[in-house]
């Protein structure tokens, strides 16, 4: 591999290790506050271990090509971001379906970011860190999936617990109605 691919792949290694580690840091958090929600934080501690496991092996990688994890600046940006990130999970109400509201939307940050770290991998005829990026961009587009079909059953009970009295048929037509439009947007 040349030392412009190289450059270029050390760069997006370190700065998926920097997204990665925010967002696990987030994710442990929540972990321990999710005390209401058995299935909820079952899920969270899933996505914490698989995302340990995978700023482990970015971090290898990175190091097999010679680069360092990431810019001191970058990573004091991302651990501010993350107690910011606890500091408001613990001022809200409706916490776990926010948390992983959260979790989804930086999930699908690290997924496109993985979409384009995989196609400059790609470019770069540098297989090893292709199919890294895949196994890591399927793990999230999983959780993100699960986090999709969760999310009814969890805001609902959420205002169940919250005293609100639920129609007997929202899950199932909240659930139907996600499904409904999933499917159009596929099509």
């Amino acid at each position: 591999m040349a030392n412009k691919e190289q450059e270029i792949l050390t760069k997006y290694l370190g700065d998926m290790v920097a997204l990665e580690s925010h967002i696990l840091q987030a994710i442990g958090l929540q972990a321990k506050l999710l005390d209401d929600h058995f299935d909820a934080q079952r899920k969270v501690r899933t996505y914490r271990d698989t995302l340990e496991s995978h700023v482990t092996a970015l971090k290898a990688r990175l190091d097999q090509l010679g680069g360092s994890p990431s810019h001191p600046l970058k990573e004091g940006v991302a651990a501010a971001l993350g107690v910011a990130a606890g500091l408001v999970d613990k001022m809200r109400t409706e916490e776990a379906s926010k948390d992983l509201r959260d979790d989804y939307t930086a999930i699908n940050h690290a997924i496109i970011a993985y979409e384009m770290m995989y196609t400059t991998a790609l470019a770069a005829g540098d297989t090893t860190t292709a199919d890294l990026c895949k196994r890591h961009l399927r793990d999230n587009a999983e959780f993100v999936m699960e986090i999709n079909n969760f999310m009814p059953k969890l805001v609902l009970d959420e205002l169940t617990q919250d005293g609100m009295s639920v129609k007997p048929d929202a899950l199932a037509a909240a659930q139907a109605g996600m499904r409904d439009v999933w499917r159009q947007a596929a099509q």
